[in-house]
C-alpha cells in the first residue's frame, strides 16, 4: 500500500476528534492535542497554545493519550533491530533541549576596564582615570514567556584591581593595594536562536562605582548600567547548557560632591565570559 495512503487511513481510523497525542520523531518526543493532519504533515498543539507542524517523513510513531500506538511509520514496521533507534526516541521528554520555563544562568569572565572620572577640579576641568585586567560576574534569574524569549532580573559585578592610573593623560604609578568595584541590578531581555542554541541578551538597571584604597571607600551616587551577552552554548543534559559569550558593560552615574564640583564617572568593560544555563 502507498505509504501515503496508508498514514491517511491510520488518521482516519483515529479520528477528526482532537485528543491528547505524543509525536515520536527521530530525535524527540513531542507531547500536545493533535488539531490537523494532512498526507504530509501533522499539526499539534504543545504547551503553551503553540502549535507546531511536523513532516510525514520525520514521525517514527504516534502515541494516543493511554499510551496507544496509534501510527508507526512503514520504515519501524519493516526494521527487524528496533534497538537502532537514537535513545532520543525512549529518553526524551516535553522541555528536553527547550528554552521555556524557568531560566538560571551563570556567568564567570574576564576583560579590560576604562573608568573616567571628570571634571576633578573646582574650576571645572581635569580627568581621572583607570584601566587594566577585571573579573566579572553574573547571575541571571528568570521566566521564559514564549520558548526562547525570556525575561530576567540580573545581578552583574566587575572588579579592577591593581589599576594604572592617570591624571589629565600623564601615567601615575601602579597602586597595588587599590580597586575598583562595579556593581549593577537590573532587568532584561534573552533571546534564543535555537537552529545553533547561540543567544543575545541585555539588561538595563541601577549602577554603583566604588573605589577602595588603604585610606578608606568612596562610592558613587546610583547610575543607569548596561549590559549586554552575545554567546553559545551546547547542551550539557536535559536542561543544562555551557558554553562561551562575549560581553560589554557601560555606565555612567555622578560622584560624590568634591572641590565644589560634581564628578561624572563612566566605565566601559569588555571581555569573554564562560557561562551556565538552567532552561
Amino acid at each position: 500500500m502507498n505509504t501515503h495512503l496508508n498514514f491517511l487511513i491510520v488518521f482516519l481510523l483515529i479520528g477528526g476528534v482532537a485528543s491528547a497525542d505524543t509525536v515520536v520523531t527521530s530525535n524527540e518526543r513531542i507531547a500536545g492535542t493533535i488539531t490537523s493532519k494532512t498526507k504530509s504533515s501533522v499539526t499539534i498543539k504543545i504547551q503553551g497554545g503553540n502549535e507546531r507542524t511536523i513532516e510525514r517523513d520525520r514521525i517514527v510513531q504516534i502515541l494516543g493519550d493511554d499510551g496507544k500506538v496509534l501510527y508507526t511509520s512503514p520504515a519501524l514496521v519493516t526494521a527487524t533491530n528496533h534497538s537502532k533507534l537514537p535513545e532520543a526516541i525512549a529518553m526524551s521528554e516535553p522541555g528536553d533541549h527547550k528554552h521555556d520555563g524557568l531560566y538560571l544562568r551563570l556567568l564567570l569572565g574576564l576583560g579590560n576596564m576604562k573608568f573616567r572620572e571628570n571634571p576633578i577640579y573646582s574650576n571645572s576641568t581635569g580627568s581621572f582615570e583607570a584601566s587594566g585586567a577585571t573579573g566579572f560576574f553574573g547571575l541571571h534569574l528568570g521566566y521564559a514567556v514564549f520558548e526562547n524569549l525570556i525575561l530576567y532580573g540580573a545581578v552583574n559585578g566587575y572588579s579592577l584591581s591593581n589599576p594604572e592610573y592617570s591624571i589629565n593623560g600623564v601615567k601615575t604609578p601602579v597602586r597595588v593595594d587599590n580597586s575598583i568595584g562595579v556593581s549593577n541590578y537590573g532587568g532584561g531581555l534573552a533571546i534564543y536562536i535555537p537552529a545553533v542554541n547561540a543567544y543575545l541578551n541585555a539588561d538595563i538597571g541601577t549602577a554603583t562605582t566604588k573605589l577602595t584604597t588603604s585610606n578608606g571607600n568612596a562610592t558613587s551616587r546610583p547610575g543607569i548600567g548596561v549590559n549586554v551577552q552575545l554567546g553559545k552554548e551546547w547542551w550539557m543534559s536535559k536542561n543544562w547548557g555551557f558554553g562561551a559569550a562575549l560581553f560589554y558593560h557601560y555606565s555612567s552615574m555622578d560622584d560624590e560632591v568634591s572641590a565644589g564640583v560634581v564628578p561624572r564617572i563612566t566605565n566601559s568593560i569588555f571581555g569573554l565570559a564562560i557561562s551556565a544555563t538552567y532552561n
